[in-house]
């Protein structure tokens, strides 16, 4: 398979975990559970909507450039912030899993979330070292 397409796909399948991520937090609504913030105001905050836009919206942009881009500049900038999305996605599952109160289904997810994104940042790394060495 074409390693740009790959790459494309490994950024498709964290957005969809991403929302999926989302969803999973939302079932809590069927059965009754309040998952309302305890200070929530009725508004988004600017920060959570800036948070929202690069967790959701840069992953499938990164998508969308990884199958138009191959340029040095983006192979480096992809990599670098794949590297961050996985600390934050290793970060994100410790906190599930020793911190907030079990949850299987998060459990499962946030550990594919981080398999993917270790394929996609040995992708990247792979991708990058033969470009430089061309």
């Amino acid at each position: 398979m074409n390693t740009q397409f790959k790459i494309a796909i490994y950024w498709l399948l964290l957005g969809a975990c991403f929302l999926t991520h989302t969803l999973f937090h939302m079932y809590g609504l069927f059965y009754g559970i309040d998952i309302r913030l305890p200070d929530a105001t009725g508004e988004v905050p600017l920060g959570v909507q800036a948070f929202n836009t690069v967790i959701y919206t840069v992953t499938f942009l990164m998508a969308l450039l990884s199958v138009n881009l191959s340029g040095k500049g983006f192979r480096w900038f992809s990599f670098v912030w794949s590297v961050l999305f996985l600390l934050l996605n290793i970060f994100h599952l410790s906190a599930t899993l020793f911190v907030e109160a079990f949850d299987l289904s998060q459990a499962c997810l946030l550990s594919l979330v981080i398999a993917v994104n270790v394929l996609l940042t040995l992708t990247l790394w792979k991708w990058l070292r033969n470009k430089l060495g061309s």
